[in-house]
């Protein structure tokens, strides 16, 4: 076993001052920290008495400050964007996707009047020159006459060239590029930003147009836009296919009369909470709700599928659907403004160390006890000791630490206050060193804990801690006894047994202030002086793993609650130390 060593800090000399000696000599003869505290807190009572001065100088004078209006909040600064899935695309669009201005087209692209070609013959006839396709959508070559071009691709263009050059010129290779791309004339309208006549070049699609208009606007639809070619429809183009599926964009070159009308967006439907891509998504007419929830990806892992509700318009108000299940979606046609939300399931990340089958990080779900953290660890050990179980908490922690503060802070009050009311005349090293410890006090944010209790439930907490420490057959003792350690544990035995195993107290103890604490991190504040002639029924009885403290006797004006307060503070300290080093690394 571990051995054990305490290094006790109540052994601070004596100090004697007289009041002409208290704001230099004395001070500088205390330990730096605790010095430099006392000097910083009666500079703080003498602003403070100057300040309350000026306070009351004000008040008769009528003065009053304000307010500064810079830390007030303006609830009409919040921007509340429409976020429909698909209203990102045209943003990014506007500086990164233009339609191409430069010939570098493929076999598919359709001539038409304004295209230029570049026909090139080499062999019995050499020459190159360009040819303008006229508003009938033909070319004139020499030698050759009219050849109509219009509605052919520039495959099937450069195919029918070649073949009326060889016919009029014997050994004569033909090579038909395209030299530049007519303009193109549309008009976009619906609910678009920027609806009007636009002029934009042969390689342009229905994407580029809306584009060039500044995109969709807040009320059009990304599901339903139409490219109209004498007054018939021959594309119908949904962005999602796009965002969603990868599919390629917008088939048709447009040409001049096109024209591309957005439909207004009909059907919007809100998908929240536990989704991997959480959105509003816009809906055609005919489709089920669950095509909008496999627009979002599907259910996030930490979905809790025990609270799923489809909020619908009825009559006027919003009505809560409970779903039992995410396939019932697939039998509900949506309707505008529905809303479907899912819970998160909000984890814990907890750890649990020592004596379980299974140690180590878990997450843990909201409204989880340390129970239900012990049967995901695989239970206890054989040699488990849950009676010293103990339960660290970020929240608690917090609270100990300003409560340690608060001690520190009322222990240098207490000791001004010694010093100013009895002129030097009481010896408050003991008290100087009690401070000195509080100081040096880590808080751990221990929450006491019975797992013996079955009615006992301690809800986890992110970033909790559980150590379920092994058997322990010690009881430590020290502080103002002549022999401290670890003992033995004997069953039954009461403190006056463990105080004689100990040798005794020591002259200077405070026997009428003993602190035990227990293996489950409560502490009792046991006056030996008067249970010496207590009746068996008043004994404490100690339990293995116990720690026992005798503080030393200290004289001074400091009221016995709060050194009572330090001395268990101190003692808690020590304890979870103790504990986690005995009863976990050995």
């Amino acid at each position: 076993m571990r051995k054990i060593s305490f290094i006790l800090l109540l052994l601070t000399p004596f100090f004697y001052l007289s009041a002409q000696e208290f704001n230099e000599a004395y001070l500088e003869s205390l330990p730096e920290a605790v010095r430099e505290d006392i000097k910083e807190r009666m500079d703080e009572q003498k602003a403070s008495e100057k300040a309350s001065y000026r306070r009351l100088s004000e008040t008769d004078s009528g003065i009053k400050k304000t307010p500064n209006a810079d830390n007030v909040f303006d609830a009409d600064n919040v921007f509340d964007a429409d976020n429909v899935f698909g209203s990102q695309f045209f943003n990014s669009m506007q500086t990164s996707f233009m339609p191409i201005s430069t010939p570098n087209l493929d076999d598919s692209y359709v001539l038409d009047f304004g295209d230029v070609l570049r026909i090139q013959l080499l062999g019995q006839q050499d020459s190159t020159d360009s040819y303008r396709l006229e508003r009938d959508g033909s070319i004139n070559l020499p030698d050759i006459g009219q050849i109509n071009l219009a509605g052919l691709s520039l495959g099937e263009a450069s195919k029918l060239i070649k073949s009326k050059v060889n016919q009029a010129y014997i050994g004569t290779d033909s090579f038909i590029s395209l030299e530049n791309i007519r303009d193109v004339s549309v008009l976009l309208a619906g609910d678009v930003f920027n609806p009007g006549v636009y002029t934009l070049n042969g390689s342009s699609n229905m994407l580029h147009a809306l584009n060039v208009a500044g995109g969709i606007s807040g009320f059009g639809s990304y599901r339903s836009i139409k490219l109209i070619r004498n007054e018939k429809v021959i594309e119908t183009l949904d962005i999602y296919d796009i965002l969603i599926q990868g599919k390629s964009t917008s088939k048709n070159r447009l040409r001049s009369g096109d024209i591309i009308f957005v439909d207004p967006r009909i059907n919007v439907i809100t998908i929240e909470g536990a989704f991997k891509r959480p959105f509003k998504y816009e809906l055609l007419a005919d489709q089920n709700v669950s095509e909008a929830i496999s627009y979002a990806n599907g259910i996030t892992i930490d979905a809790d599928l025990s609270n799923i509700f489809l909020y619908r318009i009825l009559d006027g108000q919003i009505k809560a659907i409970p779903i039992a299940n995410i396939s019932q979606f697939n039998n509900i046609v949506s309707r505008d403004e529905d809303r479907i939300f899912v819970r998160k399931n909000s984890f814990r990340n907890v750890k649990i160390e020592g004596a379980v089958i299974r140690p180590g990080n878990y997450k843990m779900i909201e409204g989880q006890s340390v129970f239900d953290l012990i049967e995901e660890a695989g239970g206890y050990t054989q040699n488990a000791f849950p009676a010293g179980a103990i339960y660290l908490n970020e929240e608690a922690k917090t609270i100990n630490s300003n409560a340690i503060e608060k001690l520190y802070d009322d222990f240098i009050d207490g000791i001004i206050g010694t010093l100013q009311s009895s002129g030097g005349e009481l010896d408050i090293g003991p008290l100087v060193s009690l401070s000195q410890q509080i100081k040096d006090v880590e808080p751990n944010g221990r929450i006491i804990v019975d797992l013996l209790d079955d009615s006992f439930e301690l809800i986890v907490r992110d970033k909790d801690t559980l150590i379920i420490p092994e058997k322990n057959n010690n009881v430590f003792i020290f502080g103002e006894v002549l022999s401290e350690g670890a003992l033995l544990f004997k069953r039954g035995a009461d403190l006056e047994f463990y105080l004689g195993e100990a040798s005794g107290l020591k002259d200077q103890a405070n026997a009428q202030s003993i602190f035990i604490m227990f293996p489950n991190g409560t502490t009792k504040q046991f006056n030996r002086k008067r249970n010496l002639f207590a009746s068996k029924s008043q004994e404490i009885i100690i339990e293995p793993g116990s720690v026992i403290y005798v503080p030393k006797k200290i004289d001074n004006s400091l009221s016995s609650r709060l050194t009572a307060q330090a001395y268990a503070t101190i003692l808690g300290n020590v304890s979870l130390a103790l504990a986690s080093i005995n009863s976990i690394n050995k």
